[in-house]
């Protein structure tokens, strides 16, 4: 009987230990790097799909999917416990809208449309909903095979500047620029979904909507609209863990 009771002491024992590590693994690999390209979405005073225009959280129905443009995007992730993080980004790309591509009568009848190169550096917060796990070291079986387990699911929310230079143009002839800021703050609130294939290595899909306090990302500001200029970000990231050492910095 007592041979027992050890025996179970020590199963137990052993079990603490090893769920307690487990547990604290994550901060073995605090620091992350993320790679990318991506695709913009303007939401503003120009172009816009055939319906009324809205600039709701994520009000994609007014999205014009031949105005979009490309992104690439940097950015340096540190965790500050198991389902939080920090992220800094820094976005280059451009946005772009086109009210000829809308068959609204009055939008189209105005035939206004504006190409503007984007830099933007931010910083966001992070909430895991699902918990981020990695993958299997030396197995790539999670790429031929889907396992939900590995899906980490996140919602962001940060802050940043963006600079903006539109080129405006009506029925193809150049517009001069109007007086105002070409920088704005920038606000990205959003959903993110990532996949670890390995112990280093993950691969996501993150979506923002941006909004700014400008109302001339697109060289107009309509008289009749209240709302400021937001602009989607579809992002298609790589994601390598840095290991962390003993004290605290990220081992490259």
């Amino acid at each position: 009987m007592n041979r027992l009771i050890t025996i179970l002491l020590i199963t137990s024992f052993f079990q603490l230990c090893v769920g307690s590590i487990q547990a604290q693994s994550w901060k073995r690999s605090r620091y992350e790097v993320n790679y990318g390209v991506g695709n913009t979405f303007f939401m503003g005073d120009l172009g816009g799909s055939n319906k009324t225009a809205k600039h709701g959280l994520f009000s994609i129905q007014d999205v014009d999917i031949l105005s979009t443009r490309p992104v690439i995007f940097l950015a340096a992730r540190y965790k500050v416990i198991e389902r939080v993080a920090l992220k800094l980004n820094f976005i280059y790309g451009s946005i772009s809208a086109n009210d000829k591509n809308t068959s609204d009568p009055g939008r189209n009848a105005r035939a206004l449309s504006f190409t503007s190169s984007i830099i933007e550096p931010s910083i966001q917060a992070e909430l895991s909903i699902l918990k981020e796990r990695s993958g299997r070291k030396y197995s790539l079986s999670n790429i031929k095979y889907f396992k939900f387990k590995y899906l980490n699911t996140y919602v962001l929310f940060g802050a940043g500047v963006v600079i903006f230079d539109p080129k405006a143009q009506k029925e193809g002839i150049d517009i001069p620029q109007g007086t105002y800021n070409k920088t704005a703050l920038s606000i990205p609130v959003g959903i993110g979904f990532k996949y670890g294939i390995n112990r280093k290595w993950s691969f996501g899909i993150e979506l923002s909507n941006r909004y700014t306090t400008s109302d001339f990302l697109d060289n107009h500001s309509d008289k009749y609209s209240k709302a400021n200029d937001s602009y989607f970000v579809m992002l298609y990231q790589f994601t390598y863990k840095l290991k962390t050492t003993r004290s605290g910095l990220p081992k490259f």
